[in-house]
């Protein structure tokens, strides 16, 4: 009797231990050479997820479009984008949802030798602007350039198409007045002397939009986040948690070989820009600023498609905790 009883005990104990290590698994696509992977580092290297019920599947994609394929066809769970694309497979009846992320958006930089102090000593110069005209930056910068400036983006500036590395080549040579990249590229500029001269957030006051514009967030099905309503909160918590760390704790970096990897003299302006950008949490206002956003973009696109068939921004693309 009493070594059933020990049996009895010692196997309840391994089915709860077998109940309590059983983590529900979130897979992550993330671009392989994506600062998202800092993040993935911090939290693999902190044991932060012993302290979640989640397990943290990361899944390196060779591009956004190679993340947004793999989050459609049910590959992965999570990825990193932008709100607009949500608004956009909204129109579509694809319904997802967006979690702040950051703020970073594109930033002006121009060289020190061209004698650019203001945006009206842009006139006669020449940008290198990444994304195409599709993309939000075109959209914004040439807008806000035009009505602070007088000047036109393609007219009384000149401007050159290029992926991000081949913009920051070309004004390293000289080729280049300045740039318009994605701000980790900004970011390695700046280490090298350049200095900025408008960023997304203060081209975005200046017209008006005093919130935090959240520009890149956690995207996910809204279906798949509804069946799993706990792992998605817990994988938002544990992000914010990371990032929050991050913002304070300078050893933590150094353990991150996918920040590591850059040049020592960029990682302190590389550090500082992520710091900068990190949104963890939301307000009432979040969804206004997206608004605002949404209008100046609709308004200015031209034949640019970048809004799609919305006239509105649909109000239920924030993912709202339940």
């Amino acid at each position: 009797m009493t070594s059933l009883f020990r049996i009895l005990i010692t196997a309840c104990f391994l089915l709860f231990s077998g109940l309590t290590l059983a983590k529900e698994t979130v897979r992550v696509g993330v671009l392989q050479y994506g600062t998202v992977n800092w993040e993935m580092q911090a939290i693999r290297n902190t044991g932060l997820q012993n302290n979640y019920d989640i397990q943290v599947e990361v899944v390196p994609l060779a591009s956004t479009q190679a993340l947004l394929v793999a989050l459609q066809g049910g590959k992965v769970d999570v990825i990193l984008n932008d709100w607009l694309w949500v608004a956009r497979q909204k129109a579509l009846s694809r319904d997802y949802r967006f979690a702040p992320w950051s703020t970073n958006g594109g930033q002006l930089v121009v060289r020190n030798d061209r004698n650019i102090h203001t945006l009206k000593d842009l006139k006669g110069k020449t940008l290198g602007i990444a994304g195409g005209k599709t993309n939000k930056n075109w959209v914004l910068y040439k807008a806000y350039i035009q009505q602070a400036a007088g000047l036109e983006l393609g007219k009384d500036i000149q401007v050159k198409f290029a992926a991000p590395p081949m913009l920051n080549a070309l004004v390293q040579q000289g080729e280049l007045d300045g740039v318009i990249n994605f701000w980790h590229f900004a970011a390695q500029l700046n280490a090298q002397g350049m200095h900025t001269l408008l960023t997304m957030q203060t081209l975005l006051n200046n017209s008006g939009i005093k919130a935090p514009v959240p520009l890149l967030g956690w995207v996910f099905s809204a279906a798949w986040a509804s069946q799993h309503s706990k792992a998605i909160n817990d994988f938002l918590a544990m992000s914010a948690e990371i990032r929050q760390r991050m913002q304070t704790d300078d050893s933590l970096w150094a353990t991150l070989p996918a920040f590591t990897k850059y040049p020592a003299p960029a990682q302190p302006w590389l550090m500082d820009g992520f710091r900068t950008g990190a949104m963890t949490t939301t307000s009432p206002e979040t969804q206004a600023s997206l608004n605002a956003v949404f209008e100046t973009l609709s308004r200015n696109q031209e034949e640019n498609d970048v809004t799609g068939p919305l006239d509105t921004l649909p109000a239920d693309i924030l993912w709202q905790r339940h």
